[in-house]
């Protein structure tokens, strides 16, 4: 007995020795060598719920690349990387806070640089949308700006995925005016893209009865198609986004023609249909996720500048989108209130059967909606990842509440509503970001539409029906 238990004594002894060295190993690498810690230079950085990214393009005075140059980041996290041939830099960090990004003054004063550094702000919430655009070519009040990435993407802006907002250099005694002006316009923008997508999804709801929860991914489609154009394919912008306009308008055809009409000649219910929609949402993200993978696709590599309007900050590139989207939605409104086809799919949208009986050829009607509707999505698709500065598999998937939300908002089946319902939703979630955690700027449009759908349940301009 005394030896078995000499025996146990060593045994256990052993243990915790064996213990204490493992502990003593696990030590070294869990904690830090130094104060410290150290962010990685990539050559491309897309932002993911892991990290942010700090990026830019070094550019002299005529805008031509300056390769070779050494910048570095430093506060949280430091590092040090050399520009490219194209100036392009990238940095990947993992925690929030202030960083400053500094080049060499002489390289600054060789080539007509104003400034040889800027410093940037990181929110950890808001890594997946967050991605600091820096450029020295401007005086150190704008020098960064940060746009968001899907889907995403990135979210955005949306949001969407997709958050429209800017990241700009510190300034002491910032003024909480200006960036109220900058929350507004944030949210007006990307209310205007958020209703061209939900205008198309009104129309195919008001003369299918039909809520498809695969319209988000021809946002995404739109977004990767002009990618495919200018990036792959190598054509202007001009001419990849209406490359991504025709590819998505002829996918809504095909759906229309393979799956869609015979569905409705069998007289498959709307619910069922709705849960088909839900299978190709799945399968269209996947497929996407498959070709593309997951990181953030750019349409445009070039950073805009930007410009001030009073207190706004912006670049052409948002207002050339905010102003092809005002125009493609006037535009539908005069096809639907002005042209005969536009009048047959409003009495469609009202009462299919009397349409029918009064000689409206329905099935054509429709058809022409799911055309019209698809190729909208694919142009918001182009004009988000053109705004958000990238487009991801899952960005359309990610904007698709926000979608249903304009649109019931607005009132089921009225192309104007959904106009409506998604500037309001847009503008709710952005400026609620002045109080609230960016995360949770959806959160409250979201109850704004509970609010309103418990007051008028039929939305702001839907119809009033009577039951039973």
């Amino acid at each position: 007995m005394t030896a078995v238990s000499h025996i146990a004594r060593h045994r256990r002894s052993g243990i915790v020795i064996l213990c204490s060295i493992f502990a003593a190993l696990s030590m070294l690498f869990v904690l830090p060598p130094d104060s410290a810690m150290a962010a990685d230079a990539v050559d491309v950085c897309n932002p993911t719920s892991d990290n942010g990214c700090v990026n830019g393009i070094l550019q002299d005075a005529d805008k031509k690349a300056i390769p070779d140059v050494t910048v570095k980041l430093s506060g949280e996290e430091e590092a040090e990387t050399k520009t490219d041939a194209d100036g392009k830099w990238a940095f990947s960090v993992k925690d929030d806070g202030d960083y400053t990004v500094t080049i060499d003054e002489s390289v600054a004063e060789e080539h007509g640089l104003q400034s040889s550094s800027a410093t940037v702000t990181i929110k950890k919430a808001s890594f997946d949308k967050q991605r600091c655009v820096v450029r020295f070519d401007q005086t150190n009040d704008s020098a960064a700006s940060g746009s968001a990435g899907s889907g995403s993407t990135q979210s955005d802006s949306g949001g969407s995925g997709t958050d429209s907002g800017a990241a700009t250099t510190k300034k002491s005694g910032s003024n909480i005016g200006k960036r109220i002006w900058q929350q507004l316009y944030s949210g007006i923008i990307f209310g205007l893209m958020l209703g061209l997508m939900s205008v198309g999804m009104n129309l195919v709801y008001g003369t299918t009865g039909l809520q498809s929860f695969s319209h988000g991914e021809q946002v995404t489609l739109g977004g990767l198609m002009a990618y495919v154009g200018t990036q792959m394919l190598h054509m202007p912008l001009v001419v990849s986004a209406i490359f991504a306009i025709v590819i998505g308008a002829v996918t809504g055809l095909i759906q229309n023609e393979i799956v869609w009409s015979p569905l409705r000649r069998r007289h498959v219910g709307t619910m069922q249909q709705m849960i088909v929609t839900i299978g190709l949402s799945m399968a269209l993200q996947y497929t996407f996720q498959f070709f593309f993978g997951g990181d953030i696709k750019g349409i445009v590599k070039s950073v805009p500048d930007s410009f001030q309007l009073g207190p706004i900050t912006t670049d052409a590139p948002t207002l050339i989108s905010a102003l092809i989207a005002i125009l493609v939605i006037v535009g539908v409104t005069l096809f639907l209130y002005k042209t005969r086809l536009g009048r047959a799919t409003r009495a469609v949208s009202d009462n299919s059967a009397l349409a029918a009986a009064s000689g409206i050829n329905v099935d054509q009607v429709v058809r022409v909606v799911w055309v019209l509707a698809c190729a909208m999505a694919a142009l918001s698709g182009v004009l988000l990842g053109v705004y958000l500065n990238g487009i991801s598999w899952n960005t359309g998937a990610t904007l698709i509440l926000l979608m249903f939300a304009a649109v019931t908002l607005g009132g089921l089946g009225t192309a104007n509503g959904a106009l409506i319902g998604s500037l309001v939703i847009g503008i709710v979630a952005d400026m609620s970001s002045l109080v609230i955690p960016n995360d949770m700027r959806y959160a409250s449009a979201l109850a704004i539409l509970i609010i309103v759908l418990l007051v008028r349940p039929q939305g702001i301009f839907g119809k009033q029906q009577r039951v039973g």
